[in-house]
């Protein structure tokens, strides 16, 4: 070798050694740089691409990230699709996995299969797949639905392709054409992918919130041999048009849709069959446009009154407009007709011609009009719908916006209830009579508050009809009720003879229709006004003094004036009655001292009535108060009334005079009282404050009266004087006794009945007076009160008030129940185990990796259950997809001692898998709910999924517990020990390389588990012949290493002498044989038995000057190069070519030199 071509070579050598030498620094000494994720950018409103896009989704009932996929494209055809408010260009079709259904069957054409066959799909929903794509951007899981959009949904060719989706109803079917053009050049086969979807699912996804699934398949558009897709050769500038007739029965109503609104007929332009994934280059539905509709709308009813109700001879006048709803202008003619119905008969009223109708915006419309004279309108009716439809009509689209009604009330004539009074029926002079006037409107029009009353008082029998007496109409009683009418008061006049009455009230409503009178006989009697005898104020007379006192307030008649009265009397006491002066004259005697204190004298009045049938006149009894001459003297004491709950106070010095021996006047303030007697202190309360009297009513729903005896003394003399105390009664509404009631809890159809008689009580008014109104509940018709029960049976979930009113027909009081109905009673689950809930669940080994196990129990406040339903997912946090559905009934016999499961939780996906394998990843999360039925038939539910959330990997061997690390070592062993059995039985160099990679891993990890002394571990003679202890480098060192071996090698090769005439075998240090080669072993199936065979002979090349032996040192050693004269130099054997790959990770290449070939013979048996 020449001294430059030496020179070149070790200069190339030195240059690679750097250059290895460089990355493996780098690569040492590198720091782990921070990985930050952009942020996706949130689009708030889709822009167009500028063309049609279609999407395909496929989702599940049960589960949880479909919500947010399937509410995205919903959102996304908001505003792009059919009728969106930014652009038509965008449809979708939803493959739904439905709870009652299951999976529709798709045949002929498995779209479900087709998806899920793809190279993209991970076995995970949601999926969504645009324009067909197979894997990538397109075939995602819904999340980013306006960013596929907006980035042209991998429609291709979109400009020279166009298509539109018609549909009409036609008796029960619909019919359906789509047309598709070409605008390229040449000509196209095509194929339409088309289904009828249902718009709006009338199912909902299960779990919060449950929303509906839209754009569900119901059936395809096929070929005429329903064996697939129809295919149409398109030629430039030409369309052609396919055509359907389908049930309206394939889609039920939704939403607010009926079954025809809710029919949606969605297509899409493929440039292949259906057996592979193709290019889409169009698509549309039936929402979008063009369309054509013509539609009356604007409908109204007035009449010549002014009122919304019509009485029959009036003239109503209807109107209503026609306008272009759609995209196309409409020329086709057609009628707008008035009408109105009389049951189930229409009657025309006019018609009027459809013109021309314009669809640019602001085009001009038609307003018909029409009038009728409501006279020949049935007179039984209490309603009459007018209404404007189209007729004749030719080539409008949709028929559900053709025809509209109006309800009109006719207000007729009202009917008169029978009156009745409210009390007694007996009047007394100076009192009245409260009639109850109650009629029925008759209609819809009126009620009470629009409706009065004429109400007229006849001496009974005579007809001799007069209002003038009556008065009042303002007050409404027993509102809402049967008894509901307006209060009326009639008062007699003192000069009216006493007697019978009849009554007669008719109805007049708003619009002054009056109905037939209705008479009551004999309805009330105006009774002889008998003389009433008041004793009190008590009058003070003196001992033996003959006195009169004035009778004016003592007695009285309601008829009959006080000096025309006759008042007689039989006591001893009398002395005479002074008509003229309305004086009675008494005198009380002394008799061995004067009778002092309160005397009675009881009297008898005539007023001139008959009174045969009592047997005597009215009576009474008049108290005198009777003192000495020097006794202080009290004048009459008022009485005094208060409310219930009143006070009062009075002061009695007024009422008091004094007076001394020789009859002159002294100052009353020297006077002291005092409170003898109190007649009814538990009503009412009295107390002196110096010379003043109080009193005080205790309760406020309690009267009556009280009198109290008082004592004035001048400390020699006293004299005692009574006063009376009355409580004004004040009427109080009855009492609902609310206690138990008022919040309590129900199920759904379950009925309960609550007694309101035995908890209703009225302090005013006697059994049988006061009532329980008509109950009121939110939801209509729960609530109902029967012979004083009230019924409740709900069938709505959620809070419901019932509200109740109480009455004695003057004043009332309201009331309200606060019901909480549940269709199934929470299930509750704790993940503490203090007792809470009814089932404790201890999920452990919920790091990454592990296959969590969960310990659950019934807690001791659980009800017996007879039946637990328990429901696993497995789902991840940050994907956003579920991937593991287990559903079963747990072993009732284990309630009292807990169930163990391990959460291997089945895929959903039919291939037999568990979800998670090789354990739980980051954010994995297991998912629970429950279903159960206790032994008394009530159900339960949990309300939300209870979760464990993976968060944390497995922590480093010194830092997990003795039970963890336990567990840990013994799953690192089972794992290497099924991975080298899988080597054992490879014959795949693909799946070997892989398999060798993995257990380097697992080795090194099982080294470090192994150097924590509590780590129950095999002697190194018993562990993996692929433990190295430089497994711990990656694989960038481990080529960095190989390469400078390789550097080293062909330094030796470049420096070796041929200086003698043999050649010498090479020898190799024992200790550095491949056998000796962890990595190379591990990695290529274990070639420790091929290294330990004899190195093949290697055949001279020629006889050469004899060489110094070599060996290969420990360390590479670069000796100083010699010179020798070629071709002299004899090199190391060099082996066979190196493969494809290059040397194999792990060999030098003086291995690769003498067992190459039998590396290279084994791979090739393997394949």
């Amino acid at each position: 070798m020449s001294t430059v071509t030496r020179s070149l070579s070790l200069g190339l050598v030195l240059l690679f050694v750097g250059s290895l030498l460089s990355g493996a620094a780098l690569e040492l000494n590198k720091e782990s740089l921070p990985t930050e994720l952009n942020d996706e950018p949130v689009v708030m409103e889709a822009t167009s691409p500028g063309h049609p896009v279609f999407a395909e989704y496929m989702g599940a009932h049960w589960c949880g990230p479909c919500h947010t996929a399937s509410a995205n494209l919903h959102s996304l055809y908001g505003t792009n699709g059919g009728g969106g408010t930014q652009s038509e260009d965008f449809t979708y079709i939803s493959f739904w996995e439905s709870p009652s259904s299951g999976n529709p069957n798709l045949s002929p054409i498995n779209r479900r299969a087709h998806i899920q066959s793809a190279p993209g799909y991970g076995n995970t929903i949601p999926t969504v797949v645009w324009g067909d794509a197979t894997q990538g951007t397109y075939f995602s899981n819904g999340y980013s639905a306006d960013a596929r959009y907006q980035s042209g949904g991998n429609t291709k060719n979109a400009a020279d392709y166009s298509m539109s989706v018609y549909q009409a109803p036609n008796g029960a079917n619909m019919d359906i054409e789509i047309t598709a053009t070409y605008t390229g050049s040449g000509s196209k086969t095509v194929y339409i992918y088309a289904a009828v979807t249902e718009e709006y699912s009338p199912e909902q996804y299960s779990g919060s919130p449950n929303p509906h699934p839209h754009h569900v398949w119901k059936k395809w558009l096929l070929n005429p041999g329903g064996t697939g897709f129809e295919s149409v050769t398109l030629t430039a500038g030409s369309s052609v048009t396919k055509s359907w007739s389908v049930p309206l029965s394939t889609v039920r109503a939704g939403g607010s849709n009926t079954a025809v609104d809710n029919f949606l007929t969605v297509a899409a332009l493929l440039n292949g069959d259906h057996t592979q994934h193709r290019d889409l280059v169009s698509a549309a539905d039936s929402n979008m446009g063009p369309k054509m509709d013509i539609g009356v709308s604007g409908l109204k009813v007035t009449n010549d009154q002014g009122t919304e109700s019509y009485v029959r001879g009036d003239t109503v006048t209807l109107e209503a407009d026609v306008k272009n709803m759609a995209d196309l202008d409409y020329t086709n003619g057609g009628s707008l007709e008035f009408f109105y119905k009389n049951g189930a008969t229409t009657t025309s009223i006019k018609t009027v011609s459809i013109p021309t109708l314009n669809a640019a915006p602001g085009s001009s419309y038609l307003t018909g009009t029409a009038t009728l004279d409501t006279s020949n309108l049935p007179g039984n009716a209490w309603s009459t719908n007018f209404g404007a439809r189209l007729i004749g009509l030719n080539g409008d689209g949709s028929t559900n916006n053709n025809v509209q009604e109006l309800g009109v009330n006719h207000d007729r004539t009202p009917l008169a209830k029978t009156p009745q009074v409210i009390g007694s029926n007996v009047v007394e002079r100076g009192e009245y009579a409260i009639v109850l006037a109650k009629g029925d409107p008759n209609d819809n029009v009126d009620t009470i508050d629009s409706m009065s009353f004429e109400v007229e008082v006849s001496a009974a029998g005579q007809d001799l009809w007069d209002s003038s007496i009556v008065s009042g109409g303002e007050n409404v009683l027993y509102r809402d009720s049967p008894q509901e009418g307006r209060e009326y008061i009639v008062t007699p006049t003192m000069s009216m003879s006493a007697g019978e009455y009849d009554v007669r009230v008719r109805t007049v409503d708003s619009r002054g229709q009056t109905s037939d009178w209705s008479v009551v006989d004999d309805m009330f009697e105006l009774a002889n006004g008998r003389p009433l005898i008041v004793a009190d104020p008590v009058p003070t007379v003196m001992c033996d003094i003959s006195t009169k006192v004035s009778m004016d307030g003592h007695v009285t008649d309601p008829e009959t004036p006080l000096s025309e009265l006759v008042i007689t009397s039989t006591s001893e006491n009398f002395v005479a009655w002074h008509a003229n002066t309305e004086e009675l004259e008494v005198v009380f005697p002394y008799d061995n001292g004067c009778p002092l204190g309160q005397k009675g004298i009881e009297i008898k009045v005539d007023d001139g009535g008959d009174y045969t049938d009592s047997g005597e006149l009215p009576y009474g009894t008049l108290l005198f108060n009777v003192i000495e001459n020097g006794q202080p003297r009290w004048a009459g004491l008022p009485i005094q009334v208060i409310d219930e709950g009143g006070s009062g106070e009075l002061l009695l010095t007024q009422y008091l005079s004094d007076t001394d021996d020789t009859g002159q006047s002294v100052d009353v303030s020297t006077l002291s009282v005092q409170v003898i007697d109190n007649s009814n202190p538990d009503v009412i309360e009295v107390e002196l404050r110096g010379n003043d009297l109080g009193f005080h009513a205790f309760d406020n729903d309690v009267n009556g009266e009280t009198v109290v005896t008082l004592r004035a003394s001048d400390g020699e003399q006293f004299s005692d004087q009574t006063i009376t105390i009355r409580i004004n009664p004040i009427n109080d509404a009855p009492r609902l006794d609310m206690t138990d009631i008022e919040e309590f809890s129900l199920k759904t159809n379950r009925q309960k009945v609550i007694n309101l008689n035995s908890r209703l009580t009225d302090v005013d008014s006697p059994q049988g007076t006061y009532w329980v109104n008509n109950p009121q509940s939110t939801e209509t018709g729960s609530a109902r009160l029967v012979s004083g029960d009230l019924i409740l049976d709900f069938e709505e979930v959620g809070t419901q008030i019932v509200t109740l009113s109480t009455t004695d027909g003057y004043a009332t009081n309201s009331y309200q129940i606060t019901v909480e109905v549940f269709d199934s009673v929470p299930f509750y689950i704790s993940k503490t185990d203090d007792g809470s809930g009814h089932l404790y669940v201890d999920m452990t080994d919920t790091y990454e990796t592990q296959t969590p196990t969960a310990n659950f129990a019934l807690t001791e406040s659980a009800p017996t259950f007879t039946v637990i339903t328990v429901s696993w997912t497995l789902c991840n946090e940050l994907s956003g997809t579920c991937d593991g559905f287990w559903e079963y009934d747990l072993d009732m016999s284990r309630s009292n001692t807990g169930w163990t499961q391990e959460m291997n939780i089945p895929s959903p996906y039919g291939d037999g898998d568990y979800a998670r394998v090789n354990g739980m990843r980051n954010m994995d999360y297991i998912g629970l709910t429950v279903r159960a039925v206790d032994d008394a038939g009530q159900e339960y539910k949990t309300t939300d999924t209870s979760k464990w959330l993976t968060t944390e990997a497995l922590p480093a061997p010194s830092e997990m517990d003795d039970a963890l690390i336990e567990w840990y070592v013994a799953d690192l062993l089972a794992e290497i020990a099924e991975l080298e059995a899988e080597l054992a039985e490879s014959t795949n160099s693909d799946d070997v390389v892989s398999l060798d990679a993995r257990l380097l891993e697992l080795n090194t990890k099982l080294d470090v588990a192994c150097d924590d002394p509590r780590a129950d571990c095999p002697s190194d003679d018993l562990k993996s012949s692929s433990n190295d202890g430089t497994s711990g480098l990656n694989t960038n060192v481990i080529l960095i290493v190989i390469g400078v071996l390789i550097v080293a090698a062909l330094l030796g090769l470049m420096f070796m002498r041929s200086r003698q005439d043999g050649f010498v075998e090479p020898k190799w240090n024992e200790a550095s044989l491949p056998f000796h080669d962890a990595v190379a072993n591990s990695m290529y199936g274990g070639t420790q038995e091929l290294f330990q065979q004899p190195v093949a002979a290697v055949a001279p090349v020629a006889a050469v000057a004899p060489v110094a032996p070599v060996v290969a040192p420990a360390a590479p050693v670069v000796a100083a190069p010699v010179a020798v004269a070629p071709p002299a130099l004899i090199a190391a054997p060099a082996g066979p070519p190196l493969p494809p790959g290059g040397l194999p990770a792990g060999w030098s290449m003086e291995q690769w030199t003498y067992y190459g070939q039998q590396y290279l013979d084994r791979l090739n048996h393997l394949q």
